[in-house]
């Protein structure tokens, strides 16, 4: 493992390709803490730009890195986002603190303002322009320039040519010809990813066991849906036997155990779904599930009466045992097509890092043990852009133990729901796949006659792209995740609770979930060893600048309050001139006593009184420890209140100033 480390030389806008409000134009990317931060295709594409300078375009050295647009084989180098150096702590901090994204943003950011010019030297009319940069120095150590830091992985064959690159490599972002983005950038060695997840050592080769795991997005995921620009909102079978298809392959040749295990279904991969921190387990939304319109709560159709109330189905989102629906999030990336001559901005809707999706993965010993071994050797990346920006995912929980089916217990007259986990896929003669509901029915082993009326099929269309070639897949239609069949048992029975049915199980198509009405998930327990997560010590100046923020928010706070209060005094005693008047007093007073003689200097006794009772009033409203008590912090608190007093008069219509 290697790290990429960029220390700012100058000021840096990485822009979000968006502004904010109406008040910035030029905006720079951050995280959903409000954290800046260094996409990776970009700094892989700078990267690539130091190496042309370097290699020359066409360079046998820069393939080899970088990698060839359709090929089968990628680069060697994969790049992580670009975070700060203390991002860890910083994250942990911001968590703790409960700071909004654009407070945080507000620490490490400043803006310029800039405007075209006619020939004659004067500003063009509507051509003012704001752009927010990411500050050279540390908020919380001006002495010191801002780091960022980016997980690497190259072959050690061309470390050194990388090493040479990151030297070469001087200017990145915004406006980087115009003295914004300066850097120095250096390629350090840094200890592997490792895992403290163990597993049994006595595994049986012919005896069944399943890997249940849960990993947490490193970074945003884009995995290939029907829309080109948007992400599913969940890890397919398919991409996990990508991947450790892929990582077997680097360290092996294409043998019988990888044959049987990722082409030939002797191992089934599941599709993983959002979790929560307690790594419960969530499904999709059922058909037979609705959402009241008042109340938002969740009803079971199968046991409960609609009522009067408005009942949507639910369409989307993931359930558990306790009813608990969460929708995973996700977040617009801007990229920008440099391919195309004339530009061409785009964007992509994929899943928002910090998230955990949980899975299984199921089959004989002889494979699980390879399997479990590829699984922990580092993080995985899953979908589009592996080697930059996307994809990376750490391993935050595991078990293996031995496959004993979970049993159901069924009994006459009970109401039994067969609910698709995942979608299913149902060859017919004709080299297709059937949508029929009496195909379905008859699949899985039930009358379509005996179908109570909560049934319901929904249907998706599965396709996905071939970037070798730059074609899209053929598009098959399956029955989709969240479809339900309702049914009354004639009889006691003892069925397994997870079955499986239809092709490319080994997937994770075909997975069926029986349930009891009112019995969604009922003692179903994901047993997940959680890794132990070490966050790094977190830097004094860092704490005693948060420890500082929460201080002046409390004041913010008790000034916004103490401005409200006093609405009326200052709508009736001052005016907009006055105000103006105290405030440029109140901006050069070097001190206290400096500010009180410049009110004492007021010539209208009805002014300087009211202006000596608001220093004095407002003072004392505000009792906090001694650093408050300083005049620096006075003025902030004080010119707070006027700035709200002012825009308390311009509300008011026909406000006249005295």
């Amino acid at each position: 493992m290697h790290e990429i480390r960029i220390e700012l030389q100058s000021n840096l806008c990485v822009s979000s390709g968006d502004g904010y409000a109406t008040t910035i134009d030029t905006d720079v990317i951050t995280d959903q803490y409000g954290i800046p931060y260094i996409p990776a295709r970009r700094l892989k594409g700078c990267l690539r730009k130091a190496a042309v300078y370097i290699y020359g375009e066409g360079s046998n050295i820069i393939e080899k890195i970088f990698g060839v647009p359709g090929n089968v084989a990628s680069g060697s180098l994969s790049v992580e986002n670009a975070r700060i150096e203390e991002y860890t702590s910083f994250q942990k901090m911001c968590a703790e603190n409960g700071l909004t994204p654009n407070r945080v943003t507000e620490l490490f950011t400043d803006t310029f303002a800039s405007t075209a010019v006619e020939s004659s030297g004067a500003a063009k009319e509507n051509t003012l322009r704001l752009m927010r940069y990411v500050s050279k120095s540390k908020a919380w150590n001006p002495e010191e320039n801002l780091v960022f830091c980016a997980d690497v992985e190259i072959d050690d064959e061309y470390a050194n040519d990388l090493k040479r690159i990151c030297k070469a490599l001087r200017h990145i972002g915004f406006k980087r010809n115009r003295g914004y983005g300066c850097v120095k950038c250096s390629l350090e060695d840094r200890n592997a990813v490792t895992h403290s997840f163990d597993f049994p050592t006595d595994i049986l080769d012919n005896e069944e066991y399943v890997i249940t795991y849960a990993v947490q997005l490193d970074e945003s995921l884009m995995l290939p849906s029907q829309a080109a620009d948007e992400s599913t909102d969940y890890i397919s079978g398919q991409a996990v036997v990508g991947a450790l298809a892929g990582r077997y392959l680097k360290l092996h040749d294409a043998d019988a155990f990888f044959d049987s295990m990722f082409l030939s279904g002797a191992v089934r991969f599941s599709n993983l779904y959002i979790t929560n921190e307690e790594y419960q387990t969530f499904v999709p939304a059922p058909q037979i599930f609705g959402k009241t319109k008042q109340s938002n709560c969740i009803l079971d159709f199968t046991v409960t009466e609609r009522g009067k109330e408005i009942v949507k189905p639910l369409k989307d989102g993931y359930i558990n045992a306790g009813l608990e629906i969460i929708k995973p999030q996700t977040e617009r990336v801007y990229h920008n097509n440099l391919s195309n001559p004339d530009g061409g901005l785009y964007v992509q809707k994929c899943l928002q890092n910090g998230q955990i999706f949980m899975g299984t993965i199921s089959g004989k010993g002889c494979y699980i043990k390879i399997i479990a071994d590829l699984l922990l050797k580092g993080k995985l990346s899953f979908g589009r852009s592996k080697t930059a920006q996307y994809s990376r995912c750490s391993i935050v929980g595991f078990n293996l133990a031995t496959a004993v089916p979970q049993k159901i217990q069924l009994h006459k007259r009970d109401k039994v729901i067969y609910l698709f986990e995942s979608d299913m896929l149902l060859p017919d003669s004709f080299a297709g796949n059937s949508l029929d509901i009496s195909s379905v029915c008859n699949a899985i082993g039930i009358n379509k006659s005996d179908l109570e009326l909560e049934s319901g099929l929904k249907y998706r269309m599965i396709s996905g792209y071939l970037s070798v070639i730059k074609m899209q897949r053929a598009h098959v239609r399956a029955v989709a995740a969240g479809s339900a069949l309702v049914t009354i048992c004639k009889e006691d029975m003892e069925l397994n609770e997870i079955l499986y049915y239809g092709g490319r199980q080994n997937e994770g198509f075909g997975k069926v979930r029986i349930f009891k009405a009112g019995e969604l998930l009922k003692g179903c327990s994901a047993n997940i060893a959680p890794e132990s997560l070490v966050f790094a010590e977190t830097n004094n100046a860092i704490k005693a600048m948060f420890t500082q923020l929460e201080k002046d928010e409390k004041m913010r706070i008790a000034a916004i309050t103490y401005a409200f209060d006093k609405k009326s005094s200052f709508l009736k005693d001052w005016g907009a001139a006055f105000i103006g008047r105290v405030t440029l007093m109140l901006k050069q007073a070097d001190s206290e006593s400096d500010f009180c003689k410049r009110i004492a200097s007021i010539k209208a006794m009805s002014k300087r009184t009211i202006a000596d009772r608001f220093l004095k009033d407002a003072s004392n409203k505000w009792e906090s420890d001694p650093q408050y008590k300083t005049w620096i912090k006075k003025r902030e608190y004080l010119l707070i209140i006027l700035t709200l007093a002012r825009y308390f008069l311009k509300e008011r219509k026909g406000g006249t100033a005295k």
